[in-house]
């Protein structure tokens, strides 16, 4: 998500170019993905299985594990930083505590093909769901949307078990506004909006929000907006004091999400 510190001079830029231009820009700024294609087993990743599905005529790539008995199954949508090689510690994690995986990766990124924006993501979302469900067919199915992903996540009209956000942002008119004050009308003209604050309003299953007190790219007063928003009966904002916008992975984090993920087990 480091590429929106540059989204003001994006919105700005637009001013200027021609709309293809703006949208090749827009997309590039957004969506700066690692598309290198890295299995499981070479990111150091054993009980991982790369799994392959189609939507819109595209190739994605998910990978895969099935959760212990009793436990649930996180849905990943990961950030816009890197690929899901660079979670793999967070993969790792996940299947220490015996929980299941399904982590897609979207277009452009991790060996998928396509051309990402927000419509073909929320679409591939949705696909990702349709295959978690089809595959764990028996496991409560938690969402996780870190950073871009969060967005993602709230783009499901599903209903999960739960769901958790990482530093999730309102829309990208609030982002670039906070950026770079003066410019909410131009970046309301770009294609990709990713109105979260609005999605969340609809959001009703229990919510786990997790936000660096001193984040300069996403402010945690985001998170603490989608948390009001959002009408779930079990909601809560884990504040990460001193931590910025990719170092919320700290030991007085992680206690608090397993506490969050592992009730679900008893459901």
């Amino acid at each position: 998500m480091r590429a929106l510190l540059r989204l003001a001079a994006l919105v700005l830029g637009l001013g200027l170019a021609t709309v293809a231009l703006g949208t090749m820009a827009e997309r590039w700024m957004l969506y700066p993905f690692d598309a290198t294609h890295v299995s499981p087993a070479d990111a150091g990743l054993s009980g991982i299985t790369e799994v392959r599905f189609e939507n819109d005529g595209e190739i994605l790539i998910a990978w895969t594990a099935p959760p212990r008995p009793g436990k649930p199954v996180l849905l990943y949508f990961h950030g816009n930083a890197g690929n899901l090689a660079v979670r793999a510690g967070r993969f790792r994690r996940f299947l220490d505590r015996g929980y299941g995986l399904f982590a897609p990766a979207y277009r452009g990124s991790s060996g998928s093909s396509g051309t990402p924006d927000e419509a073909a993501l929320m679409s591939d979302a949705a696909a990702a769901w349709n295959m978690a469900t089809r595959r764990f067919p028996n496991a409560p199915i938690l969402l996780y949307g870190e950073s871009l992903g969060a967005a993602v996540a709230l783009s499901l009209s599903e209903r999960p078990a739960a769901v958790i956000l990482e530093a999730p942002f309102t829309s990208i008119a609030d982002l670039a506004a906070h950026h770079a004050p003066g410019t909410r009308a131009l970046a309301s003209r770009l294609d990709n909006q990713w109105p979260s604050l609005t999605r969340a309003a609809r959001l009703a299953a229990p919510l786990l929000v997790i936000h660096g007190s001193d984040d300069t790219l996403i402010p945690i007063e985001m998170g603490q907006q989608i948390t009001s928003a959002a009408p779930s009966r079990e909601k809560s904002l884990f504040r990460v004091k001193g931590a910025g916008h990719t170092d919320l992975w700290r030991t007085d984090t992680l206690p608090r999400l397993w506490r969050f993920v592992d009730q679900f087990a008893l459901r």
